[in-house]
């Protein structure tokens, strides 16, 4: 994953994601994120390419699990998602692919890390992980966002508040499978979980609110079965040969819109 296009076989070397899982931590503010997110990347239809992809990041997801507490590189992927999502519906509203792609692909990203962590902890070991954050020399402790509950709440606004259509439909689909994902605890645990915390935030937190509106729209949206849009439709199209005027200056822009230190521009 990167500037280039990403394929399965070659996720376990790539520099962006052993980056992302290794010792250093990542500031959100820091332009490797418009790097790691700049990747064009098929998601898996069918089980056989998820089982693939999946065999292909456990080593570098095992390894953001232990390093994790100490960089908190999983919580500064999770707010650079967030700080992208303010942007979603206006850039739905003005056919902005940018905007749509990278952050697509900052939730593909997030659901596939997600998957390993729920599977290999506790709610409570993962609510940890999601409250990580690199500690200065001599600061002091500030009182920790909950994470977990902004991106609930962040996915099931982005259901119920972003229009469908082609461009649009790929990150609606990461929300819905990533809630599932999050709601898929249980499956990994042979005692029954009877104060699931997950469900906490969904039934009595800041998510309340809009869990009426998600039956409706998922009902909504099962009811009108609307075909899926062409492959890669959500895809910010870049040329091929390495460079790319119009990409260099979008890639600038979104940079300046979200507030980094310097804008990255591909070589």
């Amino acid at each position: 994953m990167g500037a280039n296009s990403s394929s399965i076989s070659e996720l376990p070397e790539n520099e962006y994601l052993k980056k992302l899982s290794g010792a250093e931590p990542i500031s959100e503010n820091d332009p490797f994120w418009n790097q790691l997110l700049s990747f064009s990347f098929t998601t898996p239809t069918n089980s056989a390419e998820l089982k693939l992809l999946e065999e292909a990041t456990i080593s570098v997801c095992k390894s953001l699990v232990e390093k994790n507490p100490r960089t908190g590189n999983l919580g500064s992927l999770i707010k650079v998602f967030l700080s992208r999502t303010k942007e979603l519906k206006i850039s739905a509203e003005c056919q902005n692919h940018l905007f749509i792609w990278q952050a697509h692909n900052a939730l593909f990203i997030i659901c596939c890390l997600l998957k390993v962590f729920i599977s290999r902890m506790s709610e409570e070991e993962l609510q940890l992980h999601f409250t990580y954050e690199e500690k200065t020399p001599g600061s002091y402790g500030t009182e920790c966002e909950d994470l977990i509950e902004e991106l609930l709440c962040c996915l099931i606004q982005l259901i119920v508040e972003i229009p469908l259509l082609d461009i649009t439909y790929s990150i609606s689909l990461e929300a819905v499978t990533t809630l599932v994902v999050f709601l898929s605890c249980q499956l990994f645990h042979k005692e029954i979980l009877r104060e699931s915390l997950i469900h906490k935030y969904l039934m009595h937190g800041r998510c309340l609110p809009y869990t009426s509106r998600l039956v409706k729209t998922l009902l909504y949206n099962f009811i009108r079965q609307e075909r899926s849009p062409p492959p890669g439709t959500h895809v910010f199209q870049q040329q091929t040969d390495g460079g790319g005027l119009l990409y260099g200056i979008a890639s600038g822009v979104a940079s300046e819109s979200f507030s980094f230190s310097k804008p990255f521009v591909r070589s």
